[in-house]
């Protein structure tokens, strides 16, 4: 049986994979946490799946998600993995924002496991590129092999960048990914406002080590925890990013 953290994942994965086959590559792009799992190696579960799309009106998608969601073929794929019943509901259905709450049901657990699938409709064009899912995750499921549209890494990078800066709660899981970013590849120089990098560095420094605990350590692979739980560690973090944000100052 599949760990909690592993359903929601495999459940993502599963989802998009039916999606895939009703949506044009060109009008959508995974991103956020999962982005970074499946495209960049991340040791981080995401709880969510988040995309981008464009074009498609919004009650053609909601008539399409909620066809793959009741489909008995994705609950039959699920079923054999443990995942013996899918609930959902979708409070959240704007021009701009569309989102459906999943309650997943597993054999083993007293209580349903909860994930969110939610697509954001701000740009008329999306940039996305067709990738493979990391072969790693895709055997772990024994699934074959999958190909998605995703953001690039100079997309994802801006984004956490973003995310750090605006969002009402900071969340330790951006400076994480941030720091996981820059470790990929040399990292791009994003032409960010000094405004919003200030607002980022802020959001940065009110980070605790307990607030990285709860908010990323608890959410890695479980063979991973040890060697990221330490305070050591998440100051290295924090002082990498934070330098970094410091450099792309205007």
């Amino acid at each position: 049986m599949l760990a909690p953290k592993a359903c929601v994942e495999l459940f993502h994965l599963m989802f998009l994979r039916q999606f895939n086959t009703q949506i044009d590559a060109d009008l959508y792009a995974i991103k956020g946490g999962c982005n970074l799992r499946f495209f960049f190696n991340s040791v981080r579960y995401s709880e969510d799946l988040d995309i981008d799309i464009c074009t498609i009106q919004k009650e053609t998608l909601t008539n399409k998600v909620n066809k793959i969601l009741s489909s008995p073929s994705l609950l039959k794929l699920l079923q054999g993995y443990g995942i013996s019943q899918i609930a959902t509901t979708a409070p959240t259905q704007t021009q701009t924002t569309q989102r459906w709450k999943i309650q997943l049901y597993i054999e083993t657990a007293e209580m349903p496991y909860h994930t969110k699938i939610e697509f954001s409709r701000r740009n008329e064009k999306i940039f996305a590129e067709l990738a493979n899912v990391n072969m790693k995750i895709c055997q772990a499921y024994q699934l074959a092999p999958l190909r998605f549209a995703h953001y690039n890494l100079s997309d994802a990078l801006e984004q956490k960048i973003l995310a750090l800066a605006h969002r009402t709660l900071t969340q330790a899981r951006d400076i994480f990914d941030i720091y996981h970013l820059l470790h990929i590849a040399t990292p791009p120089k994003l032409k960010i406002t000094n405004d919003i990098l200030l607002k980022a560095q802020e959001s940065l420094l009110s980070i605790s080590f307990d607030d990285y605990k709860s908010q990323v350590v608890n959410f890695l692979e479980s063979e991973q925890q040890p060697s990221f739980d330490n305070e050591a560690y998440w100051k290295e973090v924090s002082d990498v990013v934070f330098n970094y944000l410091n450099g792309l100052s205007l």
